[in-house]
């Protein structure tokens, strides 16, 4: 008799717990005895960046009272074209991409000027300060980008260029 109480006790026990899970709506876990061995390999693409060229300082800048121009020195690297390259200009914690500048190819070596025009977006360079030129690769396929090389330009209190460096990243 005690045996049949113990299984009637246990029983209850088992109901009362099944109803209390099922309840709740508890997640339930599943398993498969199938183990397969998956493989994979995986590889970044790494974007090139445009090389610092031409003669040091690898930049420079026009001052004329209505038009200030900055130029830069760079290359290509191997498999990508003029279109993959993206410049964008910041000061002062803003930032702009730049379009409509011009650039010519002499010897492997591009120099493209950027007048002070197409910076607007950066605000007022009159009180001096630095405006820094980044250049970078885009590749067309993938949308990445190439770490940048930068070129940064020293500006007076007047706003006028007195020297500039170029410095890959």
């Amino acid at each position: 008799m005690r045996e049949v109480r113990r299984r009637a006790v246990l029983a209850a026990v088992v109901a009362a717990c099944v109803l209390a899970v099922g309840s709740v709506g508890a997640p339930a876990e599943a398993s498969w005895p199938d183990r397969e061995i998956v493989t994979a390999r995986f590889t970044a693409k790494t974007i090139p960046p445009v090389t610092i060229a031409g003669a040091a300082p690898h930049c420079s800048w026009t001052n004329v009272l209505t038009n200030q121009t900055l130029s830069m020195q760079w290359a290509l690297p191997s498999g990508y074209s003029l279109a993959n390259v993206t410049f964008s200009a910041h000061k002062d914690g803003e930032s702009q991409t730049v379009t409509g500048q011009s650039s010519s190819l002499a010897g492997g070596v591009y120099t493209t000027t950027i007048p002070d025009t197409l910076l607007e977006g950066l605000g007022s360079t009159f009180f001096g300060g630095t405006i820094a030129i980044h250049v970078v690769v885009r590749d067309p396929a993938t949308g990445w980008m190439s770490r940048a090389v930068v070129y940064s330009f020293t500006l007076t209190l007047a706003g006028i260029v007195t020297g500039c460096t170029a410095v890959a990243t």
